[in-house]
């Protein structure tokens, strides 16, 4: 018996990506009858007499499902699975007890206590075991299919944030001193340079401006989700006035009425809430087409109960507004509604905000009426 075991599973453990089946009886010819019945599956499958046995094999191999007769001298099914079930790779794994003992409920009862999915009686109908079985191999393929799948989108994900943030640190440079040696060759040459080539001087140092601006973006961007949050909890009225205290100049400069009252005291990330409130407020106040004093409001209310409870904000305003069909297209890194002549920025700052605000729980949108307004609305997860 232990010879036709090594052979068996040394056999299944070549198989590499196979799913693996235990199959447990301590009464060879019953092994052979079921390995027989589950071979068309397509599974690797290994065996065990005794409960002794199994437990050292799910200490060397990961199984898709467990058959696990209950009536074994020394140590019968129900201790076999549970102390299976203490293994953290067995946690998860569903186990089918099969026994030829007593019907009653109480039997059942205890096998669905350790966690076993199924409780088949003897003799065993064949086509039954086989379609239960299929069940569950699909099922640990599916699984494995998506863990494999996000690994690979996670790691794919990961190289792209690399790859933005050494791109962008290694262009900062250049484009500083672009800017560095076009501002000494206005000053030094200006008087030999005609006036076209003065504008041409002063279309480099915008230029150079406008790059810094957007590596400087594309870094805030990269970073987000590569480090830790850190939850504080913080006063979003002192946050808000801290914000405002940076557009002091813009605020004078357009005469723009920004209140905010009675915001709370939420424990967030206070950088998320500083990013989120310094791109909407910017936002809403850059988007005016100078017809009217713009006019932007900061408001939160409380929505949900429990663990589902949410603080929603509200940053409202009175500018040019955004058609819905653009809704979702804000949102998307580098999308911009305007030529930058008519509205500058790098189309960054929407998009920042939504992956900063989705990592955290919460959510962004909007809702607006061309040549009225927008709302923009974020919500933050009530962790107080």
């Amino acid at each position: 018996m232990s010879a036709m075991n090594t052979l068996r599973n040394d056999n299944a453990q070549g198989s590499g990506t196979q799913p693996k089946i235990l199959l447990v009886d301590d009464r060879w010819e019953n092994l052979l009858a079921t390995e027989a019945l589950l071979k068309p599956l397509g599974a690797s499958i290994i065996t065990a007499d005794s409960g002794e046995k199994a437990l050292n094999l799910v200490l060397e191999n990961d199984f898709a499902i467990v058959l696990l007769d209950v009536q074994m001298p020394i140590m019968d099914g129900f201790e076999t699975a549970r102390l299976m079930k203490t293994r953290p790779n067995m946690r998860n794994v569903p186990i089918i007890f099969i026994t030829a003992i007593s019907k009653e409920d109480h039997f059942a009862t205890e096998a669905a206590e350790i966690g076993a999915v199924d409780y088949i009686f003897k003799p065993i109908n064949s086509d039954i075991l086989k379609s239960k079985v299929k069940v569950y191999l699909d099922l640990y393929t599916q699984r494995e299919q998506i863990l494999q799948l996000n690994a690979t989108l996670r790691q794919s994900n990961e190289e792209l944030e690399r790859f933005a943030y050494v791109c962008s640190h290694d262009m900062q440079e250049p484009v500083r001193m672009m800017n560095i040696y076009a501002g000494f060759l206005a000053e030094d040459a200006l008087s030999q340079l005609d006036e076209d080539s003065q504008r041409h001087i002063g279309y480099i140092r915008e230029n150079a401006v406008r790059m810094q601006k957007m590596i400087r973006d594309i870094l805030s961007f990269s970073r987000i989700g590569r480090e830790a949050i850190v939850l504080e909890t913080i006063d979003s009225q002192q946050v808000f006035s801290e914000v405002m205290q940076g557009f002091e100049d813009i605020v004078a400069q357009k005469q723009a009425v920004v209140t905010a009252e009675g915001l709370p005291v939420v424990r967030t990330s206070p950088t998320l809430l500083r990013v989120l409130l310094q791109n909407l407020l910017c936002n809403a106040m850059k988007f005016q087409d100078g017809s009217r004093t713009p006019v932007i409001t900061v408001s939160a209310s409380r929505e949900g109960s429990g663990r589902n409870a949410m603080w929603r904000f509200d940053v409202s305003d009175n500018g040019i507004g955004i058609d819905p069909v653009f809704y979702e297209r804000i949102f998307q890194i580098f999308q911009r509604l305007h030529s930058f002549d008519d509205y500058t920025g790098t189309g960054i700052g929407l998009s920042t905000c939504r992956k900063f605000v989705r990592l955290c729980g919460g959510d962004i949108t909007v809702r607006s009426t061309p040549g009225v307004g927008s709302v923009f609305s974020f919500t933050l997860p009530d962790k107080a």
